[in-house]
């Protein structure tokens, strides 16, 4: 024995070192290694494993100066404290070790210590075993170091791994459960608590099928029961559970045998309860809805059916309306143009000389007359825009021209009507982009209702001024009787006529002059507004866009 700690002694990690001034009294005395041999060693059953292999090993003395040590500990003192192990006389052990050792002696108990070494970049964890033996020759205390930074890298590994599944179960909505071979629940997850009401280890014990109740199985389909006796596994199979309140709750179980992988014997079943009852309810709802929504859309198209029907035969009335229009005013063209023209000639006196008296009633006929046409005129514009058939021809148009031309057609009934008329002097460069037909149907549509619906000593105007995004405004305003302002958008709707009490004449027209001029407007891109104070006159105003802003630019 007393070879192993000789300075020649070689082993596989390398030399024991050993203090030469005192080999020979241990030759003498082998009672002081002897401890290596002691029953405390071999009850650690490593005594024989560190005497072979020459790891980290030493051996101090009572005042804890070293006597031993192998290469091994030696490299883990400089490694790990820094201390370089010099085996000469009065070799005071590592300060660490000696605070362990000063530890043991005063207790003679050791708790198993971690010593971190940092080699190559990579830490190394040593665990050191300290031990004390009293000798008839003196104290000794004796240890070894255990590289075991793997065992502790897989026991971290792990450690962090049920972590994580611990974590898993918790956060998931899922309750985990496992039994031993007779079926009795050996673990169940916090989780069922929420279902039953009852904390997990009341089950534990119980029976798997305790907790609930079995479906009556679908044809071909094997019960649970079954399963469970067969040791199969299964998913999803649905089972019955009462919650706290004891509503039913329906649970998809699932589970698998799990065997002895030495023996094959049978241990028990682990699986998971999925709480499907929200999900279900979920379901039906989603259905009802479903339904729900095929009847209404079924009705839905049963009702578009209908109205592509009443469309149908509103467009055909529509279409045999304006046909209808169309062919009367085209028939009323004809005598009303023979009852002008003769008219004409007997204010002429081609057929013989007529009274005063005569003449004014000549002009009355010729006044109706000219305002049937003007009516007639209006319900075939009508028809136009109910047919999507106007014709409009943009081009270029002096503001000044077409004032000139519609003024002489309102002046007279103006004067007549004892109304002042305001024209503005407009520079000729004002040009718009507009149909001339239309255009001018328009301001003779704002001018003679101006005329008509102001009393006499009353004043209609016009004013001409820019406006934004390169437009030109023409303003025909009047001191008139005004729009109430809840009728004003009103204005500008088919078959809708001003009425006033305070005159007989504003009953005249159908009501659609307004209508057919904005849409006119519209079409030239353009529009008509309004702005009237009832008993203090309008403003219409005609907004179409100025020719140089259509022109291209370089």
């Amino acid at each position: 024995m007393t070879e192993i700690f000789s300075q020649s002694t070689v082993g596989e990690q390398g030399r024991v070192y050993t203090r030469r001034p005192q080999h020979d009294r241990l030759e003498g005395d082998l009672a002081a290694v002897e401890p290596l041999r002691q029953p405390a060693f071999h009850e650690l059953e490593v005594g024989e494993l560190l005497l072979k292999q020459f790891g980290p090993v030493y051996v101090a003395d009572a005042n804890f100066d070293l006597l031993y040590a192998t290469d091994g500990f030696v490299e883990l003192s400089r490694d790990a404290w820094g201390f370089e192990v010099d085996l000469s006389d009065n070799a005071a052990a590592p300060t660490p070790l000696r605070n362990v050792l000063e530890g043991l002696a005063e207790t003679g108990r050791f708790e198993p210590n971690h010593t971190e070494v940092r080699r190559s970049g990579m830490t190394r964890l040593y665990l050191g075993r300290h031990f004390v033996s009293e000798r008839d020759t003196g104290r000794l205390f004796y240890g070894y170091f255990e590289d075991v930074t793997r065992n502790t890298t897989l026991e971290k590994k792990l450690a962090e791994t049920v972590e994580k599944l611990n974590d898993t179960i918790h956060a998931s909505s899922d309750w985990v459960w496992e039994t031993d071979a007779e079926l009795r629940l050996t673990e169940v997850s916090p989780r069922i608590a929420a279902i039953t009401g009852v904390p997990p280890h009341m089950h534990l014990g119980k029976h798997v099928l305790s907790l609930g109740e079995l479906p009556e199985s679908t044809s071909g389909t094997p019960d649970l029961e079954s399963l469970f006796a067969g040791h199969r596994s299964f998913r999803n199979r649905l089972f019955i559970m009462c919650d706290e309140a004891g509503q039913p709750r329906r649970i998809h179980l699932s589970g698998m045998p799990f065997f002895d992988k030495s023996s094959g014997r049978f241990l028990g079943f682990r699986g998971t309860g999925t709480d499907i009852t929200r999900t279900l309810e979920a379901e039906r709802a989603m259905m009802s809805a479903r339904q729900d929504l095929e009847q209404a859309l079924k009705t839905l198209e049963l009702r578009n059916d209908q109205l592509s029907d009443a469309l149908a035969q509103a467009q055909g009335a529509s279409k045999a309306k304006s046909e209808f229009l169309a062919l009367t005013s085209h028939e009323l063209r004809t005598p009303l143009n023979a009852i002008i023209g003769f008219t004409e000639l007997c204010k002429r006196q081609v057929a013989g000389p007529i009274t005063e008296r005569m003449g004014d009633y000549l002009d009355n006929v010729l006044s109706a007359s000219g305002h049937l046409v003007q009516i007639i005129d209006n319900l075939l514009d009508t028809v136009r825009i109910e047919n999507d058939s106007t014709e409009i021809n943009l081009q270029r148009l002096s503001v000044a021209t077409l004032l000139r031309d519609t003024l002489t057609m309102v002046e007279v009934r103006a004067q007549t009507s004892g109304l002042t008329l305001e024209i503005p002097d407009v520079a000729d460069d004002i040009e718009v982009l507009a149909d001339v037909t239309a255009a001018r149907q328009i301001l003779i549509n704002l001018l003679t209702n101006a005329v008509k619906f102001t009393p006499a000593g009353g004043t209609v105007g016009i004013e001409i001024a820019p406006a934004p995004n390169d437009r030109v405004q023409m303003t025909v305003w009047d001191t008139g009787i005004g729009v109430p302002e809840d009728r004003i958008q009103a204005v500008f709707e088919r078959f809708h006529r001003v009425r006033s009490d305070a005159f007989t004449n504003t009953t005249e027209g159908v009501g659609i002059g307004l209508h057919v001029a904005r849409h006119l407007a519209l079409l030239m891109g353009g529009d008509i507004s309004l702005e009237s104070e009832l008993g203090k006159g309008s403003r219409f105003t005609l907004t179409l866009p100025r020719w140089d802003a259509t022109r291209p630019r370089d």
